[in-house]
């Protein structure tokens, strides 16, 4: 999914530069794809408000992002499984996209906003709030705790120089804060991305024929929705452990176990 996500920003990225180029087609990319704060714009391109998480324009805008994405989306994904690094990614975009406009239309009037960053920020943030105490290898540096990288990324990023590009800051700020919110909930054991999964899942189910149930020996009936839970049960009490106690705390078989379980989410 990480992968998936790096290249569908980079495809729209060559796409983009492409048709800015065309005379009478480069204006429509950043009328269709970026994110407007008027109201009254929005409301007749609704798409925009995903569409502009995937748009960059400035070579150098998109590297510093999908470098920080691809850094953080490892650990993310190795903990948490991909399904919830698209939906953190998504809603903390969308989060970034509503407090841009609110924003922009009581204080700065910025027209236009495009980029990653937003959704990134509630990855860079919800990765420090699970495993504060992970440590990356820097080099000049050495080992560095998740958590000051993620204060460095959010204040470099979100706080200096608030007078250029505000409305780009401000959306970092509402992607971080629903990177903190979410992962803090999720803690507690409440989980918004799973009611948005089990809803895609119903709507899929629609479209599909029922599975038959399995038997297995003697036991009675089980179906596959129970091993999945099961699964998830052993999922979130490791969690907690790394929560309550660190990463080193858990077992090699702990390690192994999450370790499988984030690939196969």
């Amino acid at each position: 999914m990480l992968t998936r996500l790096i290249v569908l920003n980079v495809i729209v990225f060559i796409l983009a530069n492409i048709l800015v180029n065309i005379p009478g087609v480069g204006g429509y990319i950043t009328d269709y794809l970026a994110l407007p704060s008027s109201l009254h714009q929005l409301l007749y391109r609704p798409w925009t408000l995903i569409t502009y998480m995937f748009l960059h324009i400035q070579l150098m805008h998109l590297v510093s992002n999908m470098l920080w994405f691809y850094w953080f989306g490892i650990i993310f994904t190795d903990f948490m499984g991909q399904k919830r690094l698209l939906y953190t990614y998504l809603l903390g975009g969308i989060a970034g996209g509503l407090l841009f406009i609110i924003f922009s239309n009581l204080f700065t009037g910025e027209s236009t906003l495009l980029g990653a960053s937003a959704g990134i920020m509630a990855v860079i943030i919800a990765t420090a709030v699970l495993v504060p105490d992970y440590e990356l290898r820097l080099i000049f540096f050495g080992p560095v705790k998740l958590k000051y990288l993620a204060i460095g990324a959010f204040v470099l990023t979100s706080l200096i120089d608030f007078s250029a590009n505000s409305g780009g800051k401000v959306s970092h700020i509402g992607g971080a804060i629903y990177g903190a919110i979410y992962m803090f909930q999720y803690r507690k054991g409440i989980d918004y991305t799973k009611g948005i999964s089990n809803f895609f899942s119903k709507i899929g189910n629609l479209f599909k024929a029922k599975p038959k149930l399995k038997r297995e020996g003697g036991n009675g009936v089980r179906t596959k929705n129970y091993a999945a839970d099961e699964k998830q049960k052993k999922i979130d009490a490791i969690l907690d452990k790394i929560s309550s106690s660190g990463y080193d705390a858990l077992t090699k078989e702990e390690k192994d176990f999450l370790f499988k379980s984030s690939k196969n989410s």
